[in-house]
């Protein structure tokens, strides 16, 4: 029961590190297979949706911040609280609800949240530029297992026009364990369209002045590399730790409002499970 519900806290860190949207820094694949690499699986219809447990804990981020003029680095803190079952998330970090599997695979509806990627107040580079709005997003994800671990997809669509785009990710994720840590290995790659994009690095015409050029970004692709840690100290407690590198291609980076071309991530979590 405990190590099912561990993984929660793996995925509102996951949230804290999304906050970044210019990177996206994790992808809904990438909470799921650290999520069923815990799990306990059961043969109870009921319990895969409804036998889950509540967590409750505190995390923290440090990130490498990209943006021209910003600070170099962002740190984080946030209570995170989240109900975890074998087929069904429910926390601040989104919503993933697992509606087929089998052996092979699964199909998953999936919701999210993606926070501004700036705050124009952060940089002078950035200041003037126009707000962006907090996005709510809704989606599938699929895995297949292959090999010693998984393949994990997952599309996400924006639904109150706070970009107006779409996000296609696909990876590969190796779970793993050495005495008590469980460890989560992977990498892969985002596609952004380029509204997603132009959402994160874009700069209108009537924002444009000598030292920030007008910038209409395409869609872009991100590729990623992800690692995780799980260390169950007690039977309710359990200390997780996270990183990913994220490397920003030239629609990130010809923009006059970047001057990075990665971010680099970092998390802790303390979670109790009850």
């Amino acid at each position: 029961m405990v190590l099912g519900g561990l993984v929660i806290s793996t995925t509102a860190i996951i949230m804290a590190l999304s906050s970044d949207a210019y990177a996206q820094s994790a992808t809904p694949g990438q909470k799921e297979i650290i999520r069923e690499q815990v799990n306990p699986q059961t043969e109870d219809a009921l319990k895969p949706w409804l036998g889950g447990d509540w967590q409750i804990g505190v995390l923290g981020r440090v990130s490498s911040n990209p943006y021209r003029g910003a600070d170099n680095t962002d740190l984080t803190g946030l209570p995170m609280l989240a109900y975890d079952a074998e087929r069904l998330h429910v926390g601040i970090d989104g919503i993933n609800a697992k509606v087929w599997e089998n052996k092979f695979g699964s199909v998953s509806l999936l919701g999210n949240l993606r926070m501004e990627p700036f705050d124009p107040d952060d940089s002078p580079y950035l200041k003037g530029l126009e707000d962006r709005d907090m996005a709510f997003e809704a989606g599938l994800g699929g895995s297949l297992r292959l090999w010693r671990g998984e393949v994990k997809a997952s599309y996400l669509t924006d639904l109150n026009d706070a970009y107006g785009g779409h996000e296609i990710d696909v990876g590969y994720y190796i779970p793993t364990n050495w005495d008590r840590f469980n460890f989560n290995i992977g990498g892969g790659v985002t596609w952004q369209s380029e509204e997603l994009v132009d959402y994160n690095v874009g700069v209108k015409r009537s924002e444009a002045r000598s030292d920030r050029g007008f910038y209409a970004p395409d869609a872009a692709f991100v590729p990623h590399l992800d690692f995780s840690v799980i260390y169950p100290v007690t039977e309710s407690f359990a200390v997780i730790g996270t990183s990913d590198v994220r490397f920003l291609p030239d629609e990130y980076t010809d923009s006059s409002i970047i001057e990075d071309d990665y971010v680099i991530s970092a998390g802790l979590v303390l979670v109790y499970t009850f």
